[in-house]
């Protein structure tokens, strides 16, 4: 039985299509003959590598590390300070989805609380009020989703054994990865249909949008 539910940040409730700005502005900056969308692989790769290495770094070293890499790999010698900067730019302005806080509202008695990898900058930044328990995000566990200890800290300040928690979130790897194995309920929110990767196991339910997660209750 579903007694509580935990949400995904971005890509969830915030929007994340800003990110593709980074990869754009570092192929433009340096008429590199790559396309911005290979380009996003490559970082995305090696910032989860770097999520998951100890000991803890926060996003902002992480970034700063990764897109420094990123254009070493493409003989460019720049500083990677501004690509950082936009990436906190980019991120800590981003934008709930149209339903967000219409479905967290909705939930009324039924606790709630967001999981996010996330510095103590972004939560800083975030401009609405949302009415969850409570915000637990990478830098305060010093660890990164899909890293167990994450969902298993959600679930312990939620009172609950993991198995009544639901877990809603975009990422088939930091989401349904992470949440399953630490015995969470959890909700894949594919809202494009993509397909999940071969060593993911499968959600327990497959939404479109967060309006469905009600129907879930």
């Amino acid at each position: 039985m579903i007694k509580a539910v935990t949400f995904d940040a971005y890509g969830t409730l915030l929007r994340n299509e800003g990110l593709m700005l980074i990869p754009q502005q570092i192929v433009a900056d340096h008429g590199l003959s790559v396309r911005s969308e290979d380009l996003l692989r490559i970082w995305i790769d090696l910032y989860f590598e770097a999520t998951q290495r100890s000991p803890f770094q926060t996003l902002r070293e992480i970034q700063g590390q990764v897109l420094r890499r990123v254009l070493r790999q493409f003989d460019v010698g720049a500083d990677a300070g501004p690509y950082v900067d936009l990436f906190f730019q980019v991120t800590t302005k981003a934008e709930l989805y149209p339903e967000a806080l219409e479905v967290l509202n909705a939930l009324g008695d039924v606790p709630s609380a967001i999981v996010s990898n996330a510095d103590h900058e972004h939560l800083a930044a975030w401009n609405f009020t949302s009415p969850v328990q409570f915000i637990l995000i990478s830098e305060a566990v010093r660890a990164y989703k899909p890293a167990r200890v994450v969902f298993e800290r959600a679930a312990e300040q939620l009172g609950l054994p993991p198995q009544n928690v639901l877990h809603v979130g975009d990422s088939d790897v930091d989401d349904v990865k992470g949440a399953k194995a630490a015995g969470l309920q959890v909700a894949w929110i594919n809202r494009d249909g993509r397909s999940r990767r071969p060593d993911v196991p499968a959600p327990d339910f497959e939404i479109r949008d967060l309006t469905e997660v009600l129907k879930l209750l």
